[in-house]
Formats: C-alpha cells, sequence, structure tokens
C-alpha cells in the first residue's frame, strides 16, 4: 500500500510539473502596444536626444534638451520636456518646461513602425492647439530594441508639412524605459 500510495504521488507531482510547465509555454507575447506602455525617456544622462541638425527630425533637432513620453495603455500620452521654446511670448510658463498631451495609435503593420501623436492640450499653443479644428498630428517612425526597453523615434509635423520620416535618420533620438 505504502508503494501504492508513493507512486501516486510521485505521479501527481509530475502531472502537475508537466500541467504548469504547459501553462507557461501557453502565455502570448506581448504586442508591441503593450510594450511600448510605460515611461520614456531621453536626456544628458538617459538615453539619446539625437542628431541635433534641425532637419533632422530627431528630438535635438526638434530643440529638445530633455524630453520624457508616458504612453498609457488607454491610448494617451503625455509630454514633458524642456525646450527653448518655452518662451512666454509662445504660450509657455517660462519655466524651462513644455508639457503636451492627447491621443497616440500605432501601426505595427509598418516597416518602420509607426506612431501617431495628436496634441489635445499644450502649454505651447504656438505649436500645439487643443482647439479641435487645428489639433496637430506629429506622424512619426518608432522602433524597439529586442528587450523593449529603448525605443528610437522620429517625428514628422502636420502642421509644419513635415511629413512621416520613411526611414530612421543618422541619430535618431533614442528613449529609454523607466
Amino acid at each position: 500500500m505504502r508503494k501504492i500510495t508513493t507512486l501516486f504521488i510521485i505521479l501527481m507531482l509530475g502531472v502537475t510539473f508537466f500541467t504548469v510547465m504547459g501553462c507557461e509555454e501557453d502565455k502570448a507575447e506581448p504586442t508591441v502596444a503593450e510594450q511600448l506602455v510605460g515611461v520614456w525617456v531621453a536626456n544628458a544622462t538617459t538615453g539619446d536626444m539625437g542628431n541635433t541638425t534641425a532637419s533632422s527630425g530627431s528630438l535635438a533637432g526638434a530643440g529638445w534638451t530633455t524630453y520624457q513620453l508616458t504612453i498609457n495603455e488607454n491610448g494617451t500620452y503625455a509630454v514633458e520636456g524642456a525646450n527653448p521654446y518655452d518662451l512666454v511670448a509662445y504660450g509657455g510658463d517660462g519655466d524651462g518646461t513644455i508639457h503636451y498631451s492627447g491621443t497616440y495609435t500605432i501601426d505595427d503593420s509598418q516597416d518602420p513602425m509607426w506612431i501617431d501623436l495628436t496634441c489635445t492640450a499644450s502649454d505651447l499653443e504656438l505649436f500645439f492647439t487643443s482647439e479641435a479644428t487645428l489639433q496637430p498630428m506629429q506622424p512619426g517612425i518608432i522602433s524597439l530594441n529586442a528587450d523593449a526597453d529603448e525605443l528610437m523615434i522620429q517625428y514628422g509635423s502636420l502642421a509644419y508639412s513635415v511629413p512621416r520620416p520613411t526611414a530612421f535618420m543618422a541619430a535618431p533620438g533614442t528613449l529609454v524605459k523607466q
């Protein structure tokens, strides 16, 4: 009887082990949209602002000296950063920080992947407005590294007739997930 009980316990442990292993293998890989949710940062010590050439489409080329992009799972985003355009005359608060937010969409069927940021609220009214008919869209491209902890990003600007980049130019901005 003792041998049967021991054999039964070993058999049950084996079934439990293989059931748990099978469940682990069934976990779906996260989608790109799921991997993008979080806080992404670039500044002098974290990430890379990219090329400083004004026409590069990089974060540095657009004048950012710090940049934090928060992507939420509900399709909204927020940006905070330092930019020399944060002048009171341009609608900034003069503290050196710009905030804007809105909605985003991802198209991971494109190569490189597309991200579209539509601004619905901003400190910087000259460049971004909350008026529904004038809400600017930044058509961009993105690329995640294999670990999904670094995000390369470049933008165009429909408000300034700058089309979506079709490929990453030299030294795009690289954001690091926090």
